[in-house]
């Protein structure tokens, strides 16, 4: 680590070499002045008398030139001087980013007006003082640590820290270089540290990665439902021989013969597994899709019996239809297969007795907007709320949620193709949808489908 106390140390070359030709210069032109001074008196004044009082006004002559040599030598050296000053201080000034300089004991020697805002002072008062003058200790221990770690470093250190201003109280992220300061001889003089405001980036970057992390999400469902679409169609296929030679079996059998129990069994399960496999074409999205402008207020009102029944007793089932409500672009029949999936999901989600709400808005969405949805796109939607008063699910556990085959429930009560074909409806209609849950405070889908049609909205949308 650098040594903090002051050292005397030689002048930097340039300053000698300057010097030198000043003093040379003064110098000769002092030899010169007497040598020929001293002849022009004895040329001019034979006489002892005159010759003193000649001598008495060839000094003050001396004295007089060399004042106004002086002067102004002194006075373009001083403008020099003032008019780097002042450029550095308009340099200082201009940068937006918060600079500043420490002696080696951490005491301020300089500091910009975007500085100023940190502490909430002005320079003046700043200066001469330290971090322990402004700040609680165990952040002033902190900045201190990074000025030793960048004398240590004996180069530039960066790292970044959140802050909250004095000026104002906002809390910033900043992103700050601390480089140890030599002078012209290599003598260590103290800490320039510049910060820059990085709030905003840091939220771009956040949100980028968020996006990314999005399609990552999309590509790999895409990919998995191709894939999907693919087996589940050859297994629809020889699905379809099982259940035609069952059924012609049974049709050839008489009946009493106990031999018909094993065949309707098998056309029992090839039928469930039919049905596993139609929604493993959903989630693939190859099931054909007929939408049509539809009220998803009468169509929610039309299904509330049946999902009452799936939430059971021990559950409220709320509705809460919205006013002025656009017509939606969707599949009836997907659109009840999504409000089943979604109200039996919630009902496995509550333990005991609890509420499911349904919901209904408008929805516009701004570019802005986009990145809380998934593979959303800016438009005018229709949304439907699936609430519930369960347990809620853990970052970790919502992250996969609409990953086909994975679920949370004991063997033999879920596929975990529920959510997977919801997500896949919503996607095929050019919707999108967003999981809003945490731990001990229930889960909320919020599904968005196309608007029908361009009409005038009743009421602001969200």
């Amino acid at each position: 680590m650098p040594d903090p106390s002051p050292k005397p140390a030689p002048p930097p070359k340039a300053a000698t070499a300057g010097a030198a030709k000043v003093a040379l210069g003064y110098a000769l032109l002092s030899a010169v002045w007497i040598l020929l001074s001293d002849r022009l008196v004895q040329a001019l004044a034979p006489d002892p008398a005159w010759m003193t009082t000649l001598s008495i006004l060839k000094g003050w002559a001396f004295v007089a030139v060399t004042a106004t040599l002086l002067f102004v030598m002194v006075k373009r050296l001083v403008a020099g001087v003032a008019s780097r000053e002042a450029q550095l201080r308009t340099l200082l000034h201009a940068i937006p980013d918060m600079v500043w300089l420490k002696d080696p004991g951490g005491v301020y020697l300089a500091c910009n007006p975007a500085f100023e805002r940190f502490f909430g002072a002005p320079e003046l008062e700043i200066l001469g003082r330290t971090d322990y003058d402004f700040l609680p200790k165990d952040e002033a221990d902190f900045f201190r640590q990074k000025d030793r770690e960048a004398m240590a470093a004996g180069g530039p250190r960066v790292n970044e820290e959140w802050v909250t201003l004095a000026d104002g109280g906002a809390r910033i992220l900043l992103e700050t270089l601390k480089t140890p300061m030599l002078d012209q001889s290599g003598r260590f003089v103290g800490v320039l540290g510049i910060a820059r405001d990085i709030t905003e980036q840091d939220s771009h970057s956040r949100e980028r990665a968020k996006l990314q992390a999005q399609l990552f999400e999309a590509q790999k469902l895409e990919s998995l439902g191709r894939f999907a679409g693919g087996v589940a169609h050859d297994y629809n296929n020889m699905l379809s021989v099982i259940l035609s030679n069952a059924d012609l079996a049974l049709l050839q059998m008489a009946e009493g013969r106990p031999e018909r129990k094993y065949l309707e069994e098998i056309g029992k399960a090839a039928r469930h597994s039919a049905d596993l496999t139609a929604r493993v074409l959903g989630f693939a999205r190859r099931q054909p899709m007929v939408p049509k402008a539809v009220d998803l207020n009468q169509a929610v009102a039309d299904l509330l019996p049946v999902l009452g029944r799936l939430a059971g007793g021990a559950i409220e089932l709320a509705w809460s239809p919205g006013g002025g409500l656009w017509t939606a672009w969707v599949d009836p029949t997907q659109l009840e297969q999504v409000l089943t999936n979604l109200v039996v999901n919630a009902r496995d989600a509550i333990p005991g007795p609890g509420r499911i709400t349904l919901e209904t808005a408008n929805w516009t969405l701004r570019d802005r907007d986009c990145g809380a949805w998934t593979e959303a796109e800016p438009g005018q939607y229709v949304g439907i709320q699936v609430s519930d008063t369960g347990s809620g699910m853990a970052p970790e556990v919502a992250a996969q949620i609409f990953e086909p085959f994975f679920t949370t429930k004991p063997s033999g009560r879920g596929t975990g193709l529920g959510l997977a074909m919801v997500h896949g409806i919503v996607r095929q209609h050019r919707g999108t949808l967003q999981l809003d849950t945490a731990p001990g405070r229930g889960t909320t889908f919020r599904i968005l489908l196309p608007r029908a049609q361009a009409e005038a909205p009743a009421e602001a949308p969200h």
